[in-house]
């Protein structure tokens, strides 16, 4: 099936009629943060407490220490307190405008973000939130996921899948008070660090373009290193069928970095462990053969049958495997666990991305492999709902 490409304009549509999408993305999410300083490059910010108090016009030279008191956020400006407040926000008051934010306790390297932020604490923890324009969003998600040194092609297709993955998660954590975190458990977003030209121009020159399914919904762009030869079906990891999300056989990702690996695992551990949480019966020397002798030409999605029950998903996370595509070979008091691939193998392998362009496929050749009968759009559809 041919690559369908649906690009919508609308009548008097222009880009000054173009109203981007703001995300907002919870920062620093795996560090307990107390003390940080906030600094500014090439626009002006205005600083707001409790979301209706202007405090003031920070300026460039100013340096702005914050500072979680109980649950409350302390404000100094060149090392002058200027009040203690439930929430702040560091409006941006130009376009393009980013600012620098370093943790001080504990100290973490300096960060720089597009966008505005705001803080507020949260169970004694301080929660920092990115105010960012997708877009925006984009070039440091492409930075943090993709590295510095892919084609501007490949970091077209990262740029599709990732502001896919973004418009279709949104509502993800909005319990927490933002739509998406800096983790893995979203996209990996740390700022802006290299400044690489190709990146921005992938952004811009895919602005806008989205994966959808048949019924025009956003898919589940999902993405990983490396698929070891073969992608999987989604309901082997996620126990849902979907339709683009379809096993397939992948030589592009094969030889690459991330395609083969081993571990060495005690036999005695091996079959306690299957003995004590699965209830297998390690005793019964024809079962027990099947998982100290276990290989997978193919795709499996259970250790020693479907009757086992015993998930390779599990088998990969208590193990810390880097993928569920394992064999196993009994080497006496040990095993040989010989993987390929790494992630969960569903959807786009990163590496295999990265081979075809390389080749000289397109970003759309790209993602028409990997995603199966899927359509590409421009989303800047939602003017309609913008205009209503």
């Amino acid at each position: 099936m041919k690559f369908l490409i649906v690009i919508i304009t609308l009548f008097l549509c222009s880009s000054s009629f173009w109203a981007e999408e703001i995300l907002t993305v919870g920062i620093y999410r795996n560090i307990k943060i107390r003390k940080a300083v906030f600094s500014y490059e090439n626009s002006d910010y205005q600083l707001v407490a409790n979301d209706t108090i202007p405090v003031r016009l920070v300026k460039k030279e100013d340096k702005i220490a914050i500072i979680r008191v109980g649950n409350q956020v302390r404000i100094l400006q060149n090392d002058v307190q200027i009040g203690t407040y439930d929430k702040i926000h560091f409006y941006r008051t130009k376009d393009q405008g980013y600012f620098r934010i370093q943790t001080t306790s504990p100290s973490t390297k300096r960060r720089i973000y597009y966008g505005s932020l705001e803080i507020k604490v949260f169970n004694d923890v301080f929660t920092f939130i990115n105010h960012v324009p997708i877009e925006e969003y984009l070039i440091g998600v492409l930075e943090s996921e993709s590295g510095n040194y892919q084609s501007k092609e490949y970091y077209k297709v990262q740029a599709i899948i990732s502001r896919t993955y973004a418009l279709k998660h949104k509502n993800k954590f909005l319990h927490e008070g933002f739509m998406l975190t800096d983790l893995v458990n979203c996209q990996v977003y740390f700022g802006k660090f290299y400044q690489n030209p190709k990146m921005k121009e992938a952004v811009k020159e895919t602005e806008g373009l989205v994966l959808v399914d048949e019924d025009m919904r956003y898919i589940t762009a999902a993405f990983y290193s490396n698929s070891g030869g073969q992608t999987e079906n989604s309901e082997n990891v996620w126990n849902k069928p979907v339709s683009y999300l379809r096993s397939k056989k992948d030589p592009f990702s094969v030889g690459k970095n991330n395609y083969r690996w081993s571990k060495t695992v005690s036999k005695s551990k091996w079959l306690n462990y299957l003995r004590d949480k699965y209830d297998y019966p390690i005793q019964d020397s024809t079962a027990r053969k099947k998982v100290v002798n276990f290989s997978q030409k193919n795709r499996k999605k259970y250790l020693a049958g479907w009757e086992s029950h015993i998930l390779l998903t599990d088998i990969r996370k208590d193990w810390r495997l880097k993928s569920t595509y394992f064999s196993i070979i009994d080497k006496g008091e040990n095993l040989l666990f010989r993987g390929n691939g790494f992630g969960h193998g569903v959807g786009l392998s990163q590496e295999g991305a990265m081979n075809m362009v390389d080749l000289g496929y397109s970003y759309t050749d790209v993602l028409n492999f990997y995603y199966t009968d899927v359509f590409l759009i421009n989303d800047q559809r939602r003017l309609y709902y913008l205009l209503d």
